[in-house]
């Protein structure tokens, strides 16, 4: 991008320095052994971005999930899923929501970083992820984006970067073609309708009520194509919680295990679950908002789709660990 990376760059140095005085830990599952009992802490701390995809929290907690396995959750709101990572190694968050691709670039950055994947998410469902532009807009394509201004809600080599260089290469073109400003999803509407950006790179709630407010459109659905499915969002802890407090790590597991089993064969309760979750969306915009889909079991096979992708452009070696970050819980092997 022709954006400076210095921010990126600022947001590694800062998780790397929270790395020191952190043990080194095997790789490999850790929770799926000695898992079974009552959790060793009873209250945990989760970061989570207010979207759909972390509407599985919402319904955890109402149905009980949490509860019956003996879990009294603190949510922390974030505005990008970078902030998991940071939160994770500071100790000011036992679990985070992440994304795939931030989680394998931040264990890439930082040696010994550790982290884990304990609880699969979501995937894409079409327009989950799109590029919106202004209702007046002349762009009607993604090879017009050269030169353009595209908001990202995170620096550098991000999930939409990864997503706009998959899909411009049929252009011969990358996000180094295009400058990229940094914006939470909640900004980059208004950030559209001030002329401050030409196209965003955002998702539900925002694209529905973009749409309705201003009249805003969809340039192109960023989970098509090549990434039709494609793996998004996870639940994340470092190695080193995982090892100290396995009985916790099961427990959170087996209640988002049952929350993601409700949301993916209810989307009826997931869309009256979403007012509650996000207090500024109306219960009209819950109803037609596109809904991503819920996995239920963590799969090593979607993580590697992930790895596999971010190598062929370059942002991962080919020697990339991906096991070493898989920590399902035990029997839910995929």
């Amino acid at each position: 991008m022709k954006a400076s990376r210095i921010c990126q760059r600022a947001l590694v140095l800062a998780i790397a320095g929270l790395t020191v005085g952190i043990t080194a830990c095997s790789s490999g599952s850790s929770a799926s052994s000695g898992s079974t009992g009552a959790p060793e802490l009873s209250n945990i701390t989760i970061g989570v971005l207010p979207t759909a995809d972390s509407v599985t929290l919402q319904i955890a907690e109402d149905k009980g999930f949490f509860k019956q396995q003996g879990l009294n959750v603190k949510l922390i709101d974030m505005t990008t899923t970078n902030q998991a990572t940071t939160g994770l190694l500071s100790h000011t968050m036992d679990f985070g929501m992440e994304n795939y691709v931030g989680m394998f670039e931040a264990e890439k950055s930082v040696p010994n970083l550790n982290l884990r994947i304990v609880a699969d998410n979501t995937q894409a469902s079409p327009d989950d992820f799109v590029l919106l532009v202004g209702k007046n807009s002349k762009l009607t394509s993604i090879s017009q984006l050269k030169g353009k201004k595209v908001s990202f809600p995170a620096p550098g080599f991000n999930f939409g970067a990864m997503a706009l260089d998959v899909l411009l290469a049929p252009y011969h073109m990358s996000t180094a073609d295009v400058t990229s400003v940094v914006l939470p999803f909640s900004a980059a509407g208004q950030a559209l309708a001030k002329g401050e950006v030409d196209a965003a790179f955002t998702t539900e709630p925002f694209i529905t009520a973009a749409e309705a407010a201003a009249g805003d459109r969809i340039l192109i659905d960023m989970m098509s194509g090549p990434l039709t499915g494609f793996p998004q969002s996870c639940w994340g802890t470092t190695a080193s919680f995982a090892q100290k407090y396995p009985k916790t790590v099961a427990a959170f597991q087996r209640a988002m295990g049952e929350a993601n089993q409700l949301a993916a064969t209810n989307p009826s309760y997931v869309r009256s679950e979403l007012p509650k979750f996000i207090p500024t969306m109306s219960p009209a915009i819950a109803k037609v908002i596109t809904l991503p889909v819920y996995n239920t079991t963590l799969s090593l096979t979607r993580m590697e789709r992930v790895a596999d992708e971010i190598e062929q452009l370059g942002e991962l070696p080919k020697n990339f660990d991906v096991k070493a970050m898989y920590d399902p819980l035990a029997g839910s092997e995929s």
